[in-house]
């Protein structure tokens, strides 16, 4: 989180990117509007919890994440160029994964300031909402 920066118009930005399968999606220190793009993912988890697949676009580049119900597990196909890259994780893994990036990013957000920016406060609401337990 060390990487979060505020632009003067309010955007943050920050490093994020998954690991799948033992690669990095987009790439290792891939910086985008990070706070809309964990807000995006946890309202997707929340999609796949009542069964529906959901495209997670990343906010900067021609990448998306796409999440496949599979109970009790999850589909994670990480879209772009030049490719895709395909996995599958436990449900409950990635609740927790997004969970905790989340509520990390919040309490990061909450020291530098910026807890009631308006992205800021539509995280802490999606956050409220992830499932708890399998789909």
């Amino acid at each position: 989180m060390e990487s979060l920066e505020r632009t003067n118009s309010g955007t943050i930005w920050g490093n994020v990117w998954h690991e799948l399968e033992g690669q990095y999606f987009p790439h290792r220190g891939w910086n985008d509007m990070i706070v809309p793009y964990v807000t995006a993912l946890a309202d997707g988890v929340c999609e796949v919890a009542y069964g529906r697949s959901a495209d997670v676009d990343f906010f900067d580049g021609p990448y998306s994440i796409e999440l496949l119900p599979k109970a009790p597990r999850i589909q994670v196909v990480l879209k772009g160029a030049p490719g895709s890259i395909s996995g599958e994780m436990e449900y409950g893994d990635l609740v927790s994964d997004v969970a905790r990036a989340g509520k990390r990013l919040l309490d990061v957000c909450q020291q530098r300031g910026w807890s009631l920016d308006d992205d800021v406060r539509q995280l802490k609401l999606i956050l409220g909402r992830l499932p708890q337990g399998l789909p």
